[in-house]
Parts: structure tokens; sequence; C-alpha cells
């Protein structure tokens, strides 16, 4: 029976004991070869496959040819950290006489609190955005200190990080005015 792909990572997560290999690589051979199957005392530490005889090498990791080291895993998370979307939004509009009260309701009521919304009124030609470079600050500041959360830059509109920034113009369809827009 061919194993899947998470099953080999999830048995990957954990040394093995007989041929001493590290968490992230497949087991080895005497000869230093990768395995054909994974040693019993290594995965029967995933629950799932711990009453399996015997767990085939899946042929994406080499079985048989001489091991070379890959990409490496990502480190578990630990099970005691939250993990969470954390928004950060953006709003802005042209001119002194425009409206911005309507985009920060409709982020605020997006969920987003009024302490992660920044906000300006500034012109298109402007190039210099001190919301906006402060926005992205935040954002850097929180990835940082929580590389385990996303941060999602929110907008009312996606014509309002494109006009004061390229980089951030999304790929995807143009938003709807009526709910705000998650920027990539």
């Amino acid at each position: 029976m061919p194993l899947a792909g998470r099953d080999a990572d999830d048995v990957e997560l954990h040394p093995c004991p007989r041929c001493g290999v590290a968490a992230g690589s497949p087991c080895r051979s005497r000869s230093g070869a990768v395995a054909g199957a994974y040693h019993t005392g290594r995965f029967t530490k995933v629950g799932r496959l711990a009453k399996l005889l015997r767990v085939q090498t899946p042929a994406d990791r080499g079985p048989g040819q001489p091991w070379r080291p890959g990409t490496p895993p990502p480190a578990p998370l630990a099970t005691d950290a939250p993990t969470a979307d954390i928004r950060i939004g953006y709003a802005r509009c042209s001119s002194l006489t425009q409206e911005l009260q309507s985009q920060l309701d409709a982020l605020a009521a997006h969920g987003i609190d009024r302490d992660k919304i920044f906000s300006e009124k500034i012109s298109t030609r402007v190039r210099v955005r001190p919301q906006f470079e402060a926005a992205l600050a935040l954002a850097r500041q929180i990835k940082a200190h929580a590389p385990h959360c996303r941060v999602i830059p929110t907008v009312y509109e996606m014509k309002r990080p494109a006009t004061c920034c390229t980089p951030c113009s999304a790929d995807g369809p143009p938003a709807s005015p009526s709910r705000p827009s998650e920027a990539t």
C-alpha cells in the first residue's frame, strides 16, 4: 500500500531509533541509501499508522537510491501557539472634500480593530504615504513576532492600494465596493 505524502511527512517528523536519522529525513539502509520502508520504531509513533506491519517509503523519497539532502520540512508549530489571521486595514481618499468615514466603518464592520486601521487623506500624486508605510511596518513587526500567524492587509476597494504602489495590487478580480477586500 503506497504511503500518502502527508503520512510520510508525519512519519518523518520523528527521528528514527533504528538508523539514527534526524527528523525530516527518510530512513536509511546499512549502506546509507534511502530504505525501501520506514523502520517500525519510527512509523509506530504516528497513531494512524501504528497498527500497520510495514510502511513503504514513497517513491518521491527515492527508496534504494543514495540519500541526498533535500528541502528540510517546516518546523512543527508548538501546539500551544495560537494561530490566527491578523488583519490590518488601510483607507485613503484623494482630497479633503472626499469622505473617508464610510471606508473606516466598512473595515471596522469586517472585524478589524480601530487601532489596526490606518487612514489618510492624501493625493494620488504624492508618492510618500506615511500611513500606508506605517501599516506595512506594523505588518512586518507582527510577522516578526508571530511568524505562525497570517497578516492580511485589507482595504475597502482594490483601487486604494493600487494607486499608491504597484507591488501591492492584487491579481484577482476587482473587489466589490460593498465589502472590504484582501490585498495579497
